[in-house]
């Protein structure tokens, strides 16, 4: 599957780039699907002939030379760039529409003043059949010109609309990756601040259950120390599949820092949150951690749980503080466990 230059359908995009990440062997992250959109559109030509380059080599993409891509080619810094072009971009589309607008405006004015004179002849006492043929042909030809001016005009019209599209686009891409984490995919700590925030509102508003839990891998600085920070980006990565395919859709799942995570459980009881702290550390129990080159077996995984429910009126740093103190109490009880707090 290659480049190209248009595709029209933005579901036949999305689809074929669902097709070549799954064919790459890739998570299908916001970083990575980005960067398959912009290579499939051929967006920008450069990242295009890089990732064309490593395919036809058949070099391993593996997920951190697409992050790498990604944050040369899309990252904050070339979105923002890119952002920039757009506005200006975007400041010329307005410059040439105030000017269609002006001449619109010059041409209708021109066009009535024709139409008067023409009515003034045409209603003349003494008007023959040739005056008559004379001021139709002027109508038609101010007629053509008046269509091109309005054809110009809807012109820049689509033009100014195709950019307001564009950078909106952008701006959209910018918000989403303020939120992701670059390594994992998931929300990051900003987004985990928003999306508990408007948890606990809406739990104050309606009264729904709602629960936290905050997530530590277990030894996890002895293993990267062991096995390097690669071996350890791979482990982060695996945990995070893990809470994502054992959560609903409502659940918010967040990198909260270095190895920790936390998942936000809206209208969710204590109890079953519970159930699914256990679950979630069973998952993660059954992964084995394996090089995808060298084949080489790391052994598996496991982490401590803390867990509570919200109290209706309480300050959210305080219940962050309570979960936390669920997890650094099942730390200090050996690990791989799930301890709650009310």
């Amino acid at each position: 599957m290659t480049a190209t230059t248009k595709i029209a359908n933005p579901r036949d995009i999305a689809h074929n780039v669902m097709t070549l990440v799954a064919e790459l062997n890739l998570q299908p992250t916001p970083q990575v699907y980005h960067v398959f959109y912009s290579y499939l559109t051929d967006e920008i030509p450069e990242l295009s002939q890089l990732i064309k380059v490593l395919i036809r080599n058949t070099q391993e993409l593996d997920e951190e030379t697409v992050f790498r891509i990604y944050h040369k080619f899309l990252g904050a810094h070339a979105m923002q760039q890119r952002l920039n072009l757009g506005v200006e971009g975007l400041q010329a589309a307005v410059e040439r529409v105030e000017e269609a607008v002006h001449n619109v405006i010059r041409e209708t004015e021109g066009f009535c003043e024709h139409l008067d004179n023409a009515s003034d002849q045409l209603n003349a006492d003494d008007v023959t059949l040739e005056v008559a043929r004379d001021v139709t042909r002027g109508l038609s030809s101010a007629t053509r010109d008046a269509h091109g001016r309005y054809s110009e005009f809807n012109g820049c019209l689509d033009e100014y609309h195709n950019e307001v599209r564009r950078v909106r686009s952008e701006l959209e891409l910018v918000r989403r990756d303020a939120l992701t984490d670059t390594l994992t995919g998931i929300a990051n700590r900003k987004n985990f601040d928003a999306s508990l925030r408007d948890a606990v509102t809406t739990t104050m508003e309606t009264g729904a259950p709602l629960s936290l839990l905050m997530i530590d891998i277990d030894h996890f600085k002895n293993f990267n120390d062991s096995h390097g920070h690669r071996a350890g980006d791979g482990v982060l990565k695996a945990v995070a599949r893990v809470l994502v395919n054992s959560t609903k859709g409502a659940d918010t799942v967040a990198r909260y820092g270095g190895e920790e995570f936390s998942v936000i459980l809206p209208d969710t009881t204590v109890e079953n949150a519970a159930k699914l702290a256990n679950k979630l550390r069973d998952n993660v129990s059954g992964q084995r951690i394996i090089n995808k080159k060298t084949g080489k077996d790391f052994g598996k995984l496991t982490v401590s749980i803390g867990l509570t429910s919200y109290k209706l009126g309480e300050n959210i740093l305080e219940f962050v503080d309570r979960a936390d103190g669920a997890l650094y109490q099942a730390k200090q009880e050996g690990r791989n466990t799930c301890i709650m707090i009310q």
